[in-house]
Order: structure tokens, then C-alpha cells, then sequence
């Protein structure tokens, strides 16, 4: 059973959880900055999704990153403005879609980058041992089904 009995919002598991969350792309906004390649740390999320998945389109995006459309669309326009990240035209169910593709010089930037954001997120959770990580993970799918089921349900 979720803390219910808490008396208070801020000593609940989802005060906990959106706390950790804040202070993560707050670290890596500024870690990135340290980087000095250009990109917030949003930015550097979409292009490293993109980077994972090919063909991808707008809306999967967008619910990958758990975004609205025209925050997706703000950040892809300023990423292909700077030669991040191009569109490429097709069809998905009868429907006219662009596909997203990163480009040559995205791709450096994820690839370059990426152990150094690994590497800075190890120094993070250096009082996390990977069981316990197994078991966040394992709780947090937990946590994705039941709020999804709920959503399904209301």
C-alpha cells in the first residue's frame, strides 16, 4: 500500500520521486553546460532517443519524452536549425508523417557525449549497488502499470 497515511504532501514517495526528478535535470543541465556543446539537457535527451530509435516520428516521440506536441515541436525545430536533426517525409497508416532522423554531426554529439553523461551519472548513484537498482527498476514498472491502469480505468 502506497504512504497514504502521510500527513503531509512532502513526506509522501511522490514528493520523493518528482524531488529526485528536479534535482536530475537540474545535474545535468548543468553537467552538460560543463560540456559545452550547445544543447540543453533536453535537447540532449530527444537527440539520443532519436539516436536509439530509428524512423521514429513526432508523436512516439513525444510520448517517449512525455512531452506535448509543441514542446516536442520547439525543441526539434531548434535542433534542426542547428543541423541536428532532419525530417524525412512518409506515410504511417495512410497519414503523411516526417520521420526524424539525427544527423552526422547529432550523432557525434550523442556519441561523444554520452560516456561522459554515463560516467556522471555513475558518481551520482555511487551509493546505489546494481540489486538495488534492479529493485528501483522493478518498482518503478510497478509504479508505470499501476498509474496506467488507473488512467485506463478513470
Amino acid at each position: 500500500m502506497i504512504d497514504i497515511d502521510k500527513e503531509h504532501y512532502i513526506d509522501t514517495i511522490i514528493y520523493s520521486i518528482d524531488k529526485i526528478i528536479k534535482g536530475l535535470k537540474i545535474e545535468l543541465k548543468n553537467k552538460l553546460e560543463t560540456l559545452n556543446i550547445d544543447i540543453t539537457g533536453e535537447q540532449f535527451i530527444v537527440l539520443d532517443t532519436i539516436c536509439a530509435k530509428e524512423n521514429i516520428y513526432q508523436q512516439q516521440l513525444s510520448e517517449i519524452i512525455m512531452k506535448d506536441k509543441s514542446n516536442t515541436n520547439r525543441i526539434l525545430k531548434i535542433l534542426e536549425q542547428k543541423g541536428l536533426v532532419k525530417k524525412e517525409y512518409g506515410n504511417v497508416n495512410n497519414r503523411l508523417v516526417y520521420f526524424l532522423k539525427v544527423t552526422d554531426e547529432g550523432r557525434k554529439i550523442v556519441e561523444n557525449n554520452m560516456p561522459k553523461i554515463k560516467q556522471f551519472i555513475t558518481e551520482i548513484f555511487k551509493n546505489i549497488n546494481n540489486s538495488e537498482i534492479d529493485i528501483l527498476h522493478k518498482l518503478s514498472n510497478k509504479f508505470q502499470a499501476d498509474l496506467s491502469d488507473s488512467i485506463s480505468e478513470g
